[in-house]
């Protein structure tokens, strides 16, 4: 047997890459879905910051985005993440708004952690990963790539690492979720978290963690109204189809209540990647988690339509190269699968439903900030 592959990170695979080649802003590229499909790409809103999750605020017409920050940003103080990366913190994290009425998008939200290491030849961003909205309460989860010494040898200004917070209107933020602390404490030799995708409704904040290694972490965690945090369901190692000598880790990443009111958790699949091994997961509480959909090659998100068909975004057979096309893929009841989107769709970090066959898309993620980008697909058929 080949030695156990530990997963390569989520955080660093989300933000580790070279320059991307993006689209310049308002240009649009047809895409041919299907005999029956089309849809069309515009990018909306250039210069992001390592976009990775957004929400779609019906209420005000806007577009919220997670920004993780941006490399050059962070110079301290530092410290030693995830197989020894040596990573500084800085406070270059923020929400970006972008408006669906045409006024000018801004960043609502500034000065959120992050944590950046510098190297020639890599770019790696850790912060805000995903946001929620329910109820007018816009909630967020932040990234770690290491375990609680770790953090702790940030300093007071990484506190908000690895934990779930809230953001209020006036852009304060309020943690009321310790991730990495549940982690630290639930299993033995400080194992570290990555909070990297979340969901909230009236059942409280569910948080997808990229974290863990083995057949420990990589799990879905609720989190009760009162901050409670239990485990919903744990994704273990398994065998890789193309090599059955390999071990490939499941590193969740992200997560949404499907139509039938189970949560439906999307993995990237761990390194090496192989082509077609990452897999949707739906579970129900207090029930062991099911493969609800499988085939798919690195999965950064989920969604559902309207109609209840579900959404699946990849982010490129290689997470480390951000000039990589993804996909955007649609899902029928009947399991059959459309493609709608791939040229162009340069290492998309997040997509959101904003209207019938309407969907922002973040590209850009695994960018060391400046050079992400909001494009809009619109889907007909």
């Amino acid at each position: 047997m080949k030695t156990v592959r530990r997963h390569v990170h989520l955080a660093v695979l989300a933000a580790v890459g070279l320059s991307a080649a993006m689209l310049p802003a308002g240009s649009a590229v047809a895409q041919q879905a299907g005999p029956q499909v089309t849809s069309t790409m515009e990018v909306v809103a250039d210069g992001l910051n390592a976009p990775r999750g957004l929400v779609y605020d019906s209420t005000n017409g806007r577009i919220l985005v997670a920004e993780a920050g941006v490399a050059a940003g962070n110079t301290g103080p530092c410290g030693f993440a995830e197989r020894g990366l040596p990573m500084c913190l800085g406070h270059t994290g923020s929400v970006f708004q972008y408006s669906l009425s045409g006024a000018p998008s801004q960043r609502i939200v500034t000065g959120l952690p992050s944590t950046a290491l510098q190297s020639t030849s890599l770019s790696v961003v850790i912060g805000l990963h995903d946001l929620s909205l329910f109820e007018g309460r816009l909630t967020a989860v932040f990234g770690t790539l290491g375990n609680k010494p770790y953090r702790e040898s940030l300093g007071a200004g990484a506190a908000l690492l690895g934990q779930a917070v809230t953001i209020n209107g006036t852009g304060r933020v309020k943690a009321f979720a310790d991730v990495l602390s549940f982690i630290d404490q639930r299993y033995p030799n400080h194992l570290e978290a990555d909070p990297y995708g979340v969901a909230t409704g009236p059942y409280g904040t569910v948080v997808a963690n990229a974290g863990g290694h083995s057949s420990q972490g990589n799990n879905l965690l609720h989190v009760s109204h009162a901050g409670q945090i239990t485990e919903l369901a744990q994704f273990p190692d398994r065998p890789a189809l193309a090599d059955p000598t390999d071990m490939i880790t499941s590193v969740p990443t992200t997560v949404v209540q499907g139509p039938d009111g189970a949560f439906y958790v999307g993995e990237l699949s761990g390194a090496p990647f192989y082509p077609g091994e990452a897999r949707v997961w739906r579970v129900v509480p207090g029930q062991p988690a099911t493969v609800y959909a499988q085939g798919f090659t690195t999965i950064i998100d989920i969604a559902f339509d309207e109609q209840g068909r579900l959404l699946v975004l990849e982010t490129g057979e290689d997470p480390f190269d951000s000039t990589l096309d993804g996909a955007l893929i649609r899902v029928e009841a009947n399991g059959q699968r459309t493609e709608l989107a791939r040229a162009g769709l340069r290492n998309p970090g997040g997509i959101v439903v904003a209207g019938p066959g309407v969907y922002y898309v973040t590209t850009g993620l695994a960018t060391g900030g400046g050079a992400g980008q909001l494009v809009k697909i619109t889907v007909t058929g």
